[in-house]
């Protein structure tokens, strides 16, 4: 349940913010996303900065520095091609964490399925935009680091001390962008709109996903995160119109096959 309300708070938040991508850009409203939701999550964790093991550190930089690149490159992606098609090309991130160490004969069916739903979506009429699918591949393989990332910090903290900490570095190394686009700002009814996303798109779907980690291994994680793909082809038509074809559509169906195949896998094992 904490992966399904984070799924639709983050894919609602992805689809509200093409709305201001004309207003602050991909990376201008990514980094706003990171202004706004820093400080909230930092007074609400009150996270101490002393006795912290360099370990701690290392960690909290890296999912921090993380984060930030994933949403750059996945913003990026989204202002190029629709929303269901980028969310299911990065789940191939989560769900290679996913197939990795299962060693049964129908992991090759799994693998055929996710490679069938790539190949459908990357050549469909709405996914064809190269540099878009490009920067979803790259948004796929950030996702997973930063499942490991945030798997490993959960074991060095508790709380969201590192999450606040990982968040809050990423609002410091992104604060470049986000003063230019802040100067942008047309009026008080853009920077609401950039808070709100900042809390559908940061706050609230990390803080979820953060306690979720807690309770399940990385890779069980990352395949529970195949609701991601369908929620996002939702988002995109509720919210910006955005219709797949039958072909993308089918592609999108295979991805969320070959994770829960990979899912029954792991439990059989």
């Amino acid at each position: 349940m904490l992966i399904v309300a984070s799924s639709a708070s983050l894919q609602t938040s992805a689809a509200l913010a093409t709305s201001i991508f004309a207003v602050y850009g991909p990376a201008g409203t990514g980094a706003l996303r990171f202004a706004f939701a820093a400080p909230f999550l930092l007074l609400l964790a009150r996270p101490a900065f002393r006795g912290r093991s360099p370990r701690f550190w290392a960690s909290a930089v890296t999912f921090g520095a993380t984060l930030a690149a994933m949403n750059f490159v996945l913003y990026e992606a989204i202002a190029r091609i629709s929303l269901g098609t980028v969310v299911t090309l990065q789940f191939l991130g989560p769900l290679t964490l996913g197939l990795l160490g299962v060693r049964r004969r129908l992991d090759a069916l799994w693998v055929a399925a996710a490679a069938g739903g790539v190949l459908l979506l990357t050549g469909g009429p709405s996914g064809g935009a190269t540099t878009g699918v490009a920067l979803a591949l790259v948004a796929a393989a950030l996702t997973a680091l930063s499942v490991l990332m945030a798997y490993r910090l959960t074991t060095e903290s508790s709380g969201l001390d590192g999450l606040a900490l990982a968040v809050g570095f990423a609002a410091c190394i992104t604060l470049p962008l986000a003063i230019p686009a802040a100067l942008a700002t047309r009026g008080p009814r853009d920077l609401a709109l950039v808070a709100a996303i900042a809390a559908l798109g940061i706050a609230i779907p990390y803080t979820l996903e953060y306690v979720a980690i807690r309770a399940v291994s990385a890779k069980a994680f990352s395949v529970l995160l195949s609701l991601d793909p369908a929620i996002a082809v939702l988002a995109g038509a509720l919210w910006l119109g955005q219709a797949l074809a039958a072909s993308e559509m089918l592609g999108v169906g295979l991805v969320v096959v070959a994770s829960a195949g990979v899912m029954a896998t792991q439990r059989a094992t």
